[in-house]
């Protein structure tokens, strides 16, 4: 079967259509929660230098020469003791022992909620999505993913995000290719919750094989649509760009799971026939 970006977006916008409030709504939840929040918030520090200016120009000076006692002490003033420098490195490395134990902490808590909560409602979000293609949808269908092998699910995923992880920090572009070639998962999941996370990530593989270029161009031809939904405010996104692209998106999956299922039965007819012979 080959599919078209024009059939997925034609599709996506009957979706819509027939269920609108309910997409948007679902589509907002996962919009924040996903990356379709507010914004990252870019703090600025800016260095004070304090000097002191005490000295006006109308002050006398009066040149007078030190004497010896007098010349010790100021020698003694101006060098540092021992303490004033050994004391602010000692410091500095609990400073920064302390700023790694909070990073990696912050680091720990992300990914727990990730991985407890955002994870499961992805599915959640991935299966109403499908539904919504298929017919009208519920709501409720975002809590699927908590309700349906929640280990399972969350298990699945841990390893779908691992290895996009450990992908990414060989630089890139392997992690981009990952990420297209698990991008599946989520819908796998959203309607066979208790399938092993070995035989899921098989299974999106096998669906993405020869479709990720086109799935790539499908996304950038939302590029002009995003943009739409900058200049209006997030407006525009909210209440129809991101709804649609995940609807064109889900769509997507419904497709390729029809072409796998195909390919997957051809094997079986041609098995079937020898054996008639």
């Amino acid at each position: 079967m080959i599919w078209t970006r024009k059939e997925c977006k034609a599709w996506a916008k009957e979706a819509l259509q027939r269920n609108y409030w309910r997409i948007v709504l679902v589509a907002f939840l996962a919009m924040l929660l996903f990356g379709g929040g507010p914004g990252s918030t870019n703090w600025v520090k800016i260095g004070l230098n304090q000097t002191d200016t005490a000295s006006d120009d109308s002050s006398v000076s009066v040149t007078t020469e030190p004497s010896a006692e007098e010349a010790s002490i100021t020698a003694d003033r101006t060098q540092p003791p021992q303490d004033s420098i050994l004391v602010p490195e000692k410091v500095r490395m609990v400073g920064i022992v302390i700023f790694i134990l909070i990073l990696l902490v912050t680091f720990a808590f992300l990914f727990a909620l990730q991985a407890l909560l955002f994870n499961p409602f992805l599915v959640g979000c991935s299966r109403f999505m499908v539904k919504s293609v298929d017919d009208r949808a519920k709501v409720k269908e975002i809590a699927y993913g908590f309700d349906h092998s929640y280990k399972n699910i969350v298990k699945t995923m841990f390893h779908y995000d691992i290895r996009i992880f450990l992908w990414s920090l060989l630089f890139i572009i392997p992690g981009f290719y990952k990420q297209y070639q698990y991008r599946m998962v989520p819908y796998i999941l959203a309607e066979t919750p208790d399938m092993d996370y070995k035989e899921v990530l098989q299974k999106s593989t096998d669906m993405m094989r020869g479709e990720k270029w086109k799935a790539f161009v499908l996304d950038l031809s939302f590029i002009p649509w995003h943009i739409f939904g900058m200049i209006t405010c997030g407006i525009a996104e909210v209440f129809y760009v991101y709804p649609y692209h995940s609807l064109t998106s889900a769509a997507l999956y419904r497709k390729l799971n029809w072409k796998n299922m195909q390919v997957q039965a051809q094997p079986e007819a041609l098995m079937g026939e020898n054996n008639d012979i």
